[in-house]
């Protein structure tokens, strides 16, 4: 009894690894999705570079949702400068506005270069001109229109 006890816990364990080992990641394209905004859009440029002409639309559009989510919380915070400015607060608003700009300017330097490589990639350029899908993730991931 013991035998087949033990045979089944072994056959149970083999089980577990070996589906655990054939398990792929949800994601389609392997890219840094957690740590600062410049890190995140810094590992999606390289390897956007080394493959992206050869990502699918769908591999895009991951892309650039990582993207959003990376930015979010830079995108809040200008929007709520800008929301909250009034006249008598306007000054130094706009010096919060200008510190926020030169903070930010890595992460938008980088939003540019992998602009310019997804306009090189024939599904890539599709998904950089598709604005119903950049309304859709705008409404998804709680993006203000800035």
């Amino acid at each position: 009894m013991k035998k087949l006890f033990l045979a089944s816990i072994v056959a149970l364990a083999m089980g577990f690894a070996f589906v655990s080992c054939n398990q792929k990641s949800d994601a389609p394209v392997d890219i840094k999705t957690d740590g600062t905004a410049v890190e995140v859009l810094t590992d999606i440029v390289t390897k956007a570079k080394a493959d992206g002409a050869n990502w699918t639309v769908d591999q895009w559009k991951y892309v650039y949702k990582q993207v959003g989510i990376a930015m979010k919380p830079m995108m809040l915070e200008i929007a709520s400068i800008t929301e909250n400015i009034t006249e008598e607060n306007a000054e130094e608003m706009m010096a919060k506005y200008e510190t926020l700009g030169k903070e930010y300017e890595p992460v938008e330097k980088l939003v540019d270069e992998l602009s310019e490589i997804a306009k090189a990639s024939p599904n890539g350029k599709i998904v950089e001109e598709d604005k119903e899908f950049q309304k859709q993730l705008e409404q998804e991931l709680g993006l203000p229109d800035l």
